[in-house]
């Protein structure tokens, strides 16, 4: 199986813009007809949660979908496995507007942020299985570059540990759900604060070398 990576990532792009729009119409502006001022306001604030939970989901989508990039800006060969791993991460993105809207809905129910938290969870661990499955098949490395692929190694490795540490927030935020609301909130913001800037190649020549590489595969 010879498959462009850049397909790989053009349906991942269009599947991960379509969650994005499918969210953000769950929030409605409920006013119709003659309104005043006043009743505007409140309505505006009645939407407040909603607008902060769509906010928060669109940063987590976001963060998957630039270090999505990044995974696959290194991997050089994809086999049907990886494309399965690939649609398996999409499925539990697609699911993130679900508990969006729950929350946006009902922000102090417990039940709300221990769903959230259970999908965010999923999400991570398959991006987790996405990246070490590239890592071990050797899907990243190039040939005759042992320099670069120690590098790239280097990455993963750096990026697996991110991902453990936020796949155990999101575990831990579904008991504590039932504890307290606030604190399954402060397990969520782990991920932003430790994915806002992705693991990527910061080698300039290495980042070429990839570059050069992906796009001698897709030309055969």
């Amino acid at each position: 199986m010879n498959i462009s990576t850049n397909r790989v990532e053009a349906f991942s792009d269009g599947v991960i813009a379509i969650i994005i729009t499918v969210m953000v119409f769950d929030i409605k502006f409920t006013l119709t007809g003659k309104f005043s001022a006043h009743e505007e306001t409140m309505a505006l604030r009645k939407l407040i949660p909603e607008l902060v939970a769509y906010f928060f989901s669109f940063l987590i989508l976001g963060i998957y979908w630039v270090n999505h990039h990044h995974i696959f800006h290194l991997v050089q060969k994809v086999d049907e496995r990886l494309l399965w791993l690939n649609l398996h991460l999409l499925f539990w993105l697609s699911l993130i507007p679900f508990p969006t809207a729950m929350l946006g809905k009902n922000p102090l129910l417990s039940e709300s942020t221990a769903i959230y938290g259970g999908v965010l969870f999923m999400a991570a661990f398959a991006f987790s299985l996405l990246r070490t499955y590239s890592t071990k098949r050797g899907l990243m490395h190039i040939e005759q570059e042992r320099t670069l692929n120690k590098t790239i190694d280097k990455v993963n490795r750096r990026a697996n540990t991110k991902t453990l540490i936020v796949m155990a927030a999101y575990f831990v935020s579904v008991p504590l759900s039932y504890v307290s609301v606030y604190i399954a909130y402060a397990c969520f913001l782990i991920a932003p604060l430790l994915f806002f800037m992705p693991d990527g190649v910061d080698d300039e020549e290495m980042a070429q070398k990839i570059d050069d590489s992906n796009k001698e595969i897709n030309n055969q």
